[in-house]
């Protein structure tokens, strides 16, 4: 690696680490997340919605092309992180004997994401790298050291055996094989010298079994909706669980800090992806970030004049602990509702708060200024309440 290559491999991670950080950067936050050739591919094969940002992901894909592994050698911030590693490991090339996994781990996520389940998109270095900073802005909690642990296997892997990880295991480095192998296809009828063959029958194996991984992960996922609060613009459950990464990006993106990663062990598939707790803040009606930023299209982009019609579960009351029910004066849910989804019923003698599920979101404004905490935000069925078509630019 020349000492320009360095250079530039320092600047971006340096640019990686400032858009990690929790503060507002609009749709750069997570910059290089857009810049991965392996979530841009899984994406446009899960036939996620395609944006502005995703022609950086098609300008790296062609540099790969041009350049083999271009992305590992020039911007990828965790492959810097493990040669810093690497450098103060043990032993110099212990891994000679370990197989060649990384272009099998790449084409079975790609099969897994052209059966609408990209399940292994949270194995992609750049996630890994954004969502081992979660700790930042979700605090010191299990959902964020879960995260940071995968980042760490990650640099341990180098301590020992330096190099593992890029050289045999990391499926963005084996996506960027395959693309150097299918040039040395096109250009000379066969794989360049050296190199592993791009489409043997072992590979075509693996895609069968992608596919087969990603029916089964979007059945199992379908077959128990979710009791989570996801982000507005989720996808469907069953989609929405296996095309999320876990990166943070939408969590970090949040004003209101309402985004965290979910730890709900009845729920495995569901493990650190994001939702909603509406203890002390809820979801703005003029915000759009989390779509804006999600790099999976896990969360459809939508616009912010649109949020009276993305829902994202119905309020509830428990009228037995309610101040109105209790004859004590008390209308705050209804200021705060900026949807006018709620008011108080039931006439002069037995006032209630109602909900009118039609005009309720589940924004949670209700839920966050209620003085004795008795309304919550439901999920909404599957089914209730689609999110309304909306362009993708």
């Amino acid at each position: 690696m020349t000492s320009l290559s360095r250079r530039g491999r320092w600047v971006s991670l340096a640019l990686a680490v400032a858009t990690a950080l929790p503060i507002p950067l609009g749709v750069f936050t997570g910059l290089h997340l857009w810049l991965s050739p392996s979530l841009l591919l899984q994406r446009v094969v899960a036939r996620g919605p395609l944006v502005p940002l995703t022609l950086l992901g098609f300008a790296v894909l062609l540099l790969v092309f041009w350049r083999e592994r271009w992305f590992c050698r020039h911007a990828c911030p965790t492959g810097a992180l493990c040669d810093v590693v690497a450098a103060r490991g043990k032993g110099s090339r212990p891994w000679d004997k370990v197989p060649w996994v990384n272009k099998g781990l790449a084409i079975l996520g790609l099969a897994a994401a052209a059966a609408g389940a990209p399940v292994l998109a949270f194995a992609d270095p750049v996630a890994l790298f954004y969502g081992g900073w979660k700790v930042l802005h979700l605090g010191l909690s299990v959902a964020a050291g879960a995260s940071l642990l995968g980042l760490v296997a990650v640099l341990a892997s180098n301590f020992f055996s330096p190099h593992l990880w890029c050289a045999r295991v990391c499926p963005l480095g084996g996506l960027q094989l395959l693309a150097w192998d299918l040039r040395g296809v096109l250009r000379r009828g066969a794989t360049l010298p050296g190199a592993q063959p791009a489409f043997g029958r072992r590979l075509l194996l693996v895609a069968g079994a992608g596919v087969g991984m990603g029916l089964l992960g979007r059945q199992a996922a379908a077959a128990r909706p979710s009791e989570a609060l996801r982000p507005p613009g989720a996808r469907p459950p069953g989609r929405f669980e296996t095309t999320c990464c876990r990166c943070g990006n939408c969590a970090r993106a949040c004003p209101t800090r309402i985004i965290s990663s979910s730890t709900d062990l009845r729920e495995p598939l569901g493990l650190l992806a994001p939702r909603l707790d509406f203890t002390s803040a809820y979801c703005l009606p003029s915000c759009d970030a989390c779509g804006a930023v999600c790099p999976t299209g896990a969360l459809r982009r939508f616009a912010a004049e649109q949020k009276d019609r993305i829902f994202i579960g119905t309020a509830e009351v428990r009228l037995d602990d309610c101040l109105v029910v209790k004859g004590r004066e008390c209308d705050r849910c209804v200021a705060s509702c900026d949807y006018e989804a709620i008011a108080i019923g039931g006439g002069t003698f037995e006032p209630e708060p109602e909900v009118d599920a039609a005009r309720c979101v589940g924004c949670g404004a209700c839920a966050a200024v209620c003085p004795p905490a008795v309304i919550s935000v439901r999920p909404l069925r599957p089914g209730t309440h689609p999110l309304p078509e909306v362009p993708s630019s």
